[in-house]
């Protein structure tokens, strides 16, 4: 069985505040930002769970605790089952390597042999229609063809617990379809699945629970229409506010 749990789990981050321009204040001091507070929760065996929440939330954050990508200050982050995480910005990707070449290491971590690599490569390369793009080093690569690469390194495993943060929409539409489609297969086989977009149209396609995440914390978690609608008038709210101010 396959299960994500965290107890109590905190981490922030510290920051140089800015001003406009993208310049830092060089007389304003470290701030630290709490990302995810006291965070507590539960998910079990299929469990489809959609994560909401503006930017700045703690969605990603919680996706790369889970992952592994980062540790807590504190708390307790306990997963069973193989993970797979795509985060749509390359992450695990070695940019002064070509494609090619980081779809071998892949291969290589994850104890594959030199047979089952070449097949899943020439998989990956025919799924993400990166031709002849794939010997090239990544650090040439559009934010779209990085998002096709590191999107393919999914048909190197059969997870129990797929991660998923943004990036399917990197792409033509052609190659987004294709992509769906891939991600229902590999939900047939995963146990697990945790997705943060903005898309409603995705969230509603591969999900059947939400969490609802503020400034760190979960205000909410449960059937996916239900938490879609409070999110959805949570939002028309503050919108309304900013207008009368």
């Amino acid at each position: 069985m396959a299960s994500i749990s965290l107890n109590n789990v905190t981490f922030s981050y510290q920051y140089f505040p800015s001003i406009s321009g993208g310049l830092f204040k060089s007389n304003a001091g470290l701030k630290q930002n709490t990302a995810l507070s006291a965070f507590n929760l539960t998910i079990k065996d299929g469990d489809r769970v959609a994560l909401l929440g503006v930017n700045g939330a703690g969605k990603s954050t919680l996706l790369k605790v889970i992952a592994g990508v980062i540790q807590p200050e504190s708390g307790v982050v306990k997963t069973e089952g193989q993970i797979y995480s795509f985060f749509g910005r390359s992450i695990g990707v070695m940019p002064q390597l070509s494609g090619l070449e980081n779809l071998y290491l892949r291969g290589l971590l994850l104890d594959l042999d030199d047979q089952r690599i070449e097949q899943k490569i020439q998989e990956i390369i025919e799924f993400t229609e990166l031709g002849h793009d794939i010997e090239r080093p990544v650090s040439t690569y559009s934010q779209g063809m990085k998002a096709r690469l590191t999107f393919g390194m999914l048909m190197f495993v059969e997870a129990d617990i797929m991660l998923l943060d943004e990036g399917l929409a990197a792409g033509d539409q052609f190659f987004i379809e294709k992509a769906k489609k891939f991600i229902d297969s590999l939900l047939d086989k995963s146990k697990i699945l945790v997705f943060a977009s903005h898309s409603n149209h995705l969230l509603k396609r591969f999900c059947n629970k939400a969490i609802l995440i503020d400034k760190g914390q979960i205000k909410d978690f449960g059937e996916l229409g239900t938490i879609m609608k409070r999110y959805s008038h949570i939002k028309d709210t503050k919108k309304a506010n900013e207008k009368e101010t």
